[in-house]
């Protein structure tokens, strides 16, 4: 029996470890949407921001984490973070669901992979409508989610 125990742990962890893939996401449900970018991490970065100033979203801060992980002399692919939003939806979604505000306002991910491709990862309106279960701030979760798709679309274009 405990064979049994000790082979089926090892079968649970070896499936977990699969589902892992390099950006570290176990859950596939997790509402990311990952798409491949043909720039570096750095010009990725910059053309969302650019693309969010563009739609006339506020920048809240850009974080290099390659970067940041010198200062603790840890060697990470390159991998860059932007936080930006325009604050027309977000507050109708927060006031109906406080504990949206954790995955407000919206980020995107670029990274490097151990190819050397880069990818952008981010989550869009519908998922946190899902996630939270929005219902009089859906009209908001629909024109997040076309904005979104379009600063995407414009930074990798």
């Amino acid at each position: 029996m405990k064979k049994v125990l000790g082979i089926a742990a090892i079968v649970l962890s070896l499936s977990a470890t699969a589902l892992a893939d390099e950006s570290g996401l176990l859950d596939k449900e997790s509402g990311f949407i990952t798409k491949p970018s043909k720039y570096s991490v750095q010009v990725t970065i910059d053309r969302v921001e650019s693309a969010a100033k563009g739609v006339g979203a506020f920048i809240f801060n850009r974080i290099d984490y390659q970067d940041m992980s010198k200062k603790v002399k840890v060697d990470i692919r390159p991998n860059q973070l932007i936080i930006f939003g325009r604050g027309a939806g977000g507050p109708y979604i927060i006031k109906e669901a406080p504990l949206a505000a954790i995955d407000l306002p919206f980020k995107a991910l670029a990274w490097e992979d151990s190819q050397g491709k880069v990818w952008l990862t981010y989550m869009n309106g519908s998922f946190i409508d899902k996630r939270y279960a929005v219902k009089a701030a859906a009209s908001y979760v629909k024109n997040i989610d076309e904005t979104i798709e379009k600063i995407i679309s414009e930074a990798l274009r």
